[in-house]
Formats: structure tokens, sequence, C-alpha cells
């Protein structure tokens, strides 16, 4: 689930590692996940959760224990769990710091480490609106890309990776030719040490942008996806990163949104891979596929949530209706499997697998453990 969030800071300074950074409670201390976190879970009994606090669950969300690091900042942060042991995340500098810190655990949160992010590009300057993205594909190799504010014109790109679990980073290169995009990044995914992909919000024209490296992100290109023929005249644009399943993660989902050019409805094509990337083919587009039409002209909001647990069972939420969709023949039939006025404001949804998921929202955060048909409140 790797997205680029807005941040302001200024980056510079070496890549030194810090001393351990204790968590700020015990160990052993309870924790009540607020509503608004953001949860992120491994698999149906181990998960994290970032908000004001960092904390772990290993009973499926049940309880949560306290995991947060002295040096936390909830407003300024990315994270990214890898399993219920390897965590990492990336905060601000505060105040006139000079460096990023990124901060990891090798120990489901016990215990904590702190590295200094060698950050000097000269547009990423203190009260300068900054991105970025954080992905690991092990245990050991993570990349982490910042990009500057799209307001202020062309976004400027730069990319380090880390080897050693993140101990120590390097500049890799930027994105595109000289470091500047037209089009503004969504996400981040690796399928492994070397394939990535980097999805975008819009569009230079009417095709979905989808750049790919095959040299763990030294290089990048834009790859070309074979659209569906029978969605004419419309604009595609890949609002969420791919996600990669399996224990060598070559399949992967990349869900890609379009809105007709007469602004008549808006929806979802589903492109798969079960090569790590290198290919991507559209899901089958049948009569009775779930679109979401125009109301008085103006541009439908569409399915703005999604999410996929394998290459044939997919979910999203028609933001306008309120109504979550699901398919478990890889998009060939849909079904509307719950709807509520409270999923019109759902930020996020994650799957584990075909049953267990969760939904969080503007105050809510909800689970399901039967495929989305019913959903309980925690």
């Amino acid at each position: 689930m790797g997205t680029f969030v807005v941040i302001s800071s200024y980056l510079s300074g070496g890549g030194s590692d810090r001393s351990p950074v204790p968590p700020s409670s015990s160990s052993a201390e309870a924790a009540v996940v607020e509503k608004s976190a953001l949860i992120r879970m491994i698999d149906r009994t181990n998960g994290w959760a970032f908000g004001t606090n960092v904390t772990r669950t290993n009973d499926g969300g049940r309880t949560w224990t306290d995991r947060t690091p002295h040096g936390y900042d909830r407003s300024r942060f990315e994270p990214f769990p890898l399993n219920g042991q390897f965590a990492w995340f990336v905060v601000r500098p505060a105040g006139q710091e000079a460096n990023w810190t990124i901060y990891r655990t090798a120990d489901g949160g016990h215990s904590w480490s702190a590295a200094a992010l060698p950050t000097t590009d000269t547009w990423s300057v203190l009260k300068e609106n900054t991105a970025f993205a954080l992905s690991f594909t092990d245990e050991k190799t993570g990349i982490l890309t910042f990009i500057s504010d799209p307001a202020g014109g062309p976004v400027k790109t730069a990319i380090y990776r880390t080897t050693d679990g993140g101990r120590t980073w390097t500049y890799v290169n930027s994105i595109a030719p000289e470091g500047v995009l037209e089009s503004t990044p969504s996400g981040m995914s690796f399928s492994d040490r070397s394939h990535g992909f980097i999805t975008f919000f819009n569009s230079r024209d009417s095709r979905p942008e989808l750049y790919g490296t095959s040299d763990g992100g030294t290089t990048w290109k834009r790859l070309l996806l074979e659209l569906p023929p029978d969605i004419p005249d419309a604009v595609f644009f890949a609002e969420r990163p791919p996600q990669f399943f399996g224990n060598d993660r070559k399949e992967g989902v990349l869900p890609v949104s379009y809105t007709t050019t007469t602004n008549e409805k808006a929806g979802i094509v589903w492109f798969t891979t079960e090569n790590g990337g290198n290919s991507w083919s559209p899901a089958p587009s049948p009569d009775g596929t779930p679109t979401v039409a125009s109301k008085d002209g103006s541009a439908p909001q569409g399915f703005r949530v999604t999410a996929a647990s394998d290459l044939t069972h997919y979910w999203m939420i028609d933001s306008e209706a309120g109504t979550l969709y699901g398919t478990s023949d890889a998009g060939r039939h849909w079904q509307a499997l719950h709807t509520s006025p409270q999923l019109r404001n759902a930020v996020e949804l994650s799957m584990v697998d075909e049953t267990v998921g969760w939904i969080r929202g503007d105050g809510f955060l909800l689970q399901t453990e039967d495929g989305g048909r019913s959903w309980k409140e925690l």
C-alpha cells in the first residue's frame, strides 16, 4: 500500500546510524487504536497501526500493544511494515534540525534504531513542501523517493536506496530525465529488488502514467498499458501502485481509474501480471461491470478506494453511493456486497485474504470476516 504524503522540511546531512531508540512506554502496555490511524495488517493476526502512537497486534486487532519510539511524529511520516517483526517509518525534521530520520525495528517494535538520511537536494529546503514514498522488498533492500511540491510547477525527484536494512542510504538517481516530471506521483511498489513501479494521479495524455525500473531504481521509463477497446474516449489514470502477492511476488494487480471525456461515467480497469510486472493484461470488462454515472453533468467521483487480495479477488467502493462491490473471478462477475452512507467517507480499504479486511474512514474503522458482506465497527 505505498502512497505519497505531502510534507515540509529541509533535506541535508549524512546517513550515519544513531543509537537505538527505546519505545516511549513499556512494551507490555496495552493501547487503544485511534479510528484515524493507518492500519497495516500483514495477515489475519499480525498488524501495525500508526496514529498518535505506534501499536502492534498479533490477534487480528482485538488487542494492541504500544510500540512507540521516542521521536515519533505522526503528523509527518511514511510507514512501511514488511512483516510482524520488521518495520520502518520516515519522520521529517523538527524545527531547524537538518536531517530527515528513518526509524527501523527488527523485533516487532520492542526496540528501534534511527538513522539520518543523506538528502542534500537544493530544492528540498525548509518550509518547501516535499512528498515521499517508501518501499522495502526484503529485510535489507529498500527505496525512498522524494518529490517536490506539485503546486510549484514541474515535479522534481530524488531516489535513495539502502541495502543494509536502513542503516545507511545512498543517492541513486531521479525518476525522469533531469529529475523533472510533468505529472504527480501517487505511489510506489516493488515486486523484487530490481523491479519497481511508480503510478501517477494525473497524466500528460489520456493514457495512465506508469513508470517502471528493472535495475533497482537507477533508471526508469514509462510503460504503456494495453487499454481495453470497449472503453473509448476516456481519460485513464493510476491513483494507486500495484499490489504483489505470493512468496515470489510474481502475481500482481494494478487498478486504473478512468473517466469518460464527456464526464458521463467513471470506472476501474483491473490489470494483472503473473511475471512480476514485466507485462500487464486488462481483466475482462463485460456488461454489468460497476460504473459511477455523472450527476448534473459534473465529473463523477468514481471508485476512490480499492483493494485486491490475489489475482481473482478485488473490491472497490462507489464513493457517491457508499456501495462496496466485490469479485471473486477477476472481474468477470461483480456483486454489490454492502451499502452504507458511512462508506462514502472511506479513505482506505485493505484485505489480507478473500474474507478478512478493514475499511478506514473519517472517524471510523470497520472490519469484515466474510469478504465484505458484513462489517463491525472497532
